[in-house]
């Protein structure tokens, strides 16, 4: 039933969704020049599916849309999807989709001069921190690889570098079932560190990304294995390179552009085997590689493909189709921007014109390569990574240093506020010295004075008494009550009868062999208090006078209680407490120890 009502609610949030965005159209196409294809596309779905599922859920659907459709869409129609997609988060009430909107916005920012760069560099440093406050690990890299992106392609390379530390910071505490993009970013850091011939810090970058991929969009397993390949190739290294290519070649990962990968490999031991010098092997991979490099369209690496084969071809001492394949790959560099191919081209080409007998144009091409390796040196120069790691030591010992201040004024600031709590501490205590004294003596003015109380003999009928009972009666105590009370006094004070648990107003007055009435009468007009409170004023003094002997503080006060006549400790305390304004507890603390007569 509840996999049922789930089931419901899904399907519903799933229509409601569509009713939202109902006016776009469900299916759209874009014709892509670079795949001379018109593609179809279903964003609503991929933007419903990550509100519902995700980030991880649809990475491969969403990254596939990006490369094919987004980034080849015009301006005004990339802004319309992400409102849909802002539409869709809204809809869903899911804060991830909206961060992602917010996201591809900042990427979409100009950067085309030093004002907007700065400011699209802040838009996503702000994302990337919002994100890291939020927990979303995925999003905050992503930020942070844009960023990297910006100063790459700018040619920031210092900037670029201290951008991989940050984000290398970050990776190192990220499982790579958290971020799926993780084996890119490696791969990413290699290549970087490669391009500056950087190999020490490259090579372990490359080994990370080495991992079987997960995700149909991570083609960095094989980017990895082929770069490893030309590292060892350059060194001579040709056994381990053509491990290197051919494992990425026999590689079982189901990734975009497969094929296209496989191509390049195969190119890449056809390179392995002009280390061998067997030209003709290295002529039928490299061919094997280009035949499929000019199906896809893939000029960049045709560029690299033909200047392998001008070189096995002018090995051969086959001027014509040397020729043929310098003019080829002249034509792809130019169709792919590849500039850096450049580098293995003309020292091909100032060859072939020794070769054909043309010194002119041989020197020539042999100013062009003294000129573009200057040119790759001085854009790839180590000095921007001796740079960016110098800032990077400069930042960390800045940091330190404010870490290091803000410690010292938190000691300062703690060691203040010790000493203003410990000064207040010593006035409470000096206060509390004073005051304690203060009630300490009170205390034992108090114990005195019941002390002098408990030991005066009070016959219970004096004038005082007496003058008393009138202020509060006007009825004056009559002989027949005097006479009562003097048997009373000669009970309580002789006989202390007030011992007995027992003792009421019955038990005394059929002790004297009176009506209680007339018992309780002569009490109350000669003393002005009632039998109750009469007996336990004499338990008191009883008690008062027991306490204030140094003997009896080895007994209980519960004891001392029975002693006197209190059935229960509950009474003894409220009638001690009542009489004397001290507890029994607080007596005995502040006792004289001998009782004043």
């Amino acid at each position: 039933m509840r996999t049922l009502l789930l089931r419901i609610y899904h399907l519903f949030l799933f229509l409601s969704l569509y009713v939202v965005i109902g006016y776009a159209n469900s299916r759209d196409s874009i014709f892509v020049e670079k795949y001379e294809k018109t593609i179809y596309f279903n964003s609503d779905s991929i933007f419903i599916n990550y509100a519902n599922k995700g980030f991880i859920p649809v990475v491969d659907d969403l990254y596939e849309y990006y490369e094919d459709v987004f980034w080849n869409l015009p301006d005004d129609c990339r802004s319309s999807e992400l409102d849909k997609m802002e539409r869709i988060a809204k809809a869903a009430n899911n804060s991830e989709l909206e961060a992602e909107a917010v996201f591809m916005r900042a990427v979409c920012l100009p950067d085309g001069d030093e004002m907007q760069f700065s400011h699209k560099v802040k838009k996503l440093e702000e994302i990337a921190d919002k994100s890291a406050k939020n927990g979303n690990i995925s999003l905050r890299l992503r930020a942070m690889e844009s960023i990297f992106d910006l100063y790459w392609n700018s040619e920031k390379y210092a900037r670029a570098f201290s951008q991989i530390h940050s984000i290398d910071k970050v990776l190192q505490n990220v499982g790579d079932d958290k971020y799926p993009g993780k084996g890119v970013l490696n791969f990413r850091i290699g290549e970087a560190y490669y391009f500056f011939q950087d190999y020490d810090k490259a090579i372990p970058y490359l080994r990370k990304a080495m991992k079987p991929s997960r995700y149909y969009f991570d083609r960095s397993n094989l980017e990895a294995r082929n770069m490893l390949g030309t590292y060892y190739n350059q060194r001579g290294q040709v056994d381990s390179a053509e491990y290197y290519f051919r494992s990425a070649f026999s590689n079982h990962d189901r990734v975009k552009f497969k094929s296209k990968y496989d191509a390049v490999s195969l190119s890449n031991l056809g390179h392995s085997f002009i280390q061998k010098k067997d030209y003709d092997e290295g002529i039928s991979y490299f061919r094997a590689g280009l035949n499929h490099m000019l199906l896809e369209r893939d000029y960049k690496s045709a560029s690299d493909v033909t200047v392998g084969l001008a070189q096995c071809y002018l090995e051969k001492d086959n001027l014509k189709k040397a020729k043929h394949m310098i003019d080829s790959s002249l034509i792809y560099i130019e169709q792919s921007g590849n500039v850096n191919a450049y580098q293995e081209l003309y020292p091909l080409m100032c060859e072939y014109y020794v070769r054909s007998g043309d010194r002119q144009l041989a020197k020539a091409y042999l100013d062009s390569t003294m000129a573009v390796n200057n040119k790759y040196l001085e854009k790839y120069n180590s000095k921007y990574i001796i740079k960016a790691e110098q800032e990077l030591f400069e930042a960390e010992t800045i940091a330190k240093d404010e870490e290091l201040r803000y410690q010292e004024e938190k000691y300062t600031y703690r060691l203040l506020y010790g000493l203003i709590i410990l000064v207040f501490i010593s006035l409470g205590l000096v206060v509390f010295i004073i005051l304690y004294n203060k009630n300490k003596k009170a205390y034992r003015a108090l114990v005195q004075k019941n002390q002098d109380w408990a030991g005066t003999t009070n016959p219970g009928f004096s004038s005082t008494s007496k003058s008393a009972s009138c202020e509060e009666n006007t009825n004056e105590p009559d002989t027949e009550d005097l006479d009562l009370m003097k048997q009373v006094y000669d009970l309580v004070n002789n006989e202390k009868v007030y011992k007995d648990l027992d003792l009421t107003l019955d038990s005394l007055s059929r002790q004297i062999n009176v009506n209680r009435n007339y018992l309780s009468k002569a009490i109350n007009k000669t003393t002005g208090k009632n039998f109750n409170t009469y007996i336990n004023e004499h338990r008191i003094k009883e008690a008062i006078k027991i306490m204030s002997n140094p003997k009896s503080d080895l007994i209980s006060i519960d004891a001392i209680a029975l002693e006197v006549g209190f059935g229960n400790r509950i009474s003894f305390y409220q009638s001690f407490k009542k009489i004397t304004g001290l507890t029994p507890s607080d007596f005995r603390n502040n006792k004289s120890n001998v009782l004043s007569n």
